[in-house]
């Protein structure tokens, strides 16, 4: 990526959380706007760093899934279950 490109990314990155912060401010005003749109959308979304966590996360789960028949462990099945409701956003 040259510079030129990081710096219209980083840009756009700052419009996009304009844009959500205006419209969060506009549904705060009218009392009857959904809040579950208010949190639908994270000005992180499209960060590499977090793009790479969850696929580290998601690599975790497809392990403990593949190895779970060979290792009977509680404890893995409650790790492995925390992952996929952090995955899922819970």
């Amino acid at each position: 990526m040259t510079i030129g490109e990081y710096v219209d990314r980083i840009a756009e990155e700052m419009h996009e959380r304009v844009e959500h912060q205006r419209r969060i401010f506009r549904q705060a005003i009218s009392w009857g706007a959904d809040a579950s749109e208010r949190l639908s959308y994270c000005p992180l979304v499209d960060c590499e760093r977090l793009s790479r966590l969850r696929g580290a996360v998601q690599e975790t789960i497809d392990v403990l899934e593949e190895t779970r028949s060979s290792f009977k462990s509680k404890r893995l099945e409650v790790m492995r279950k925390k992952r996929i409701d952090i995955l899922a956003g819970v």
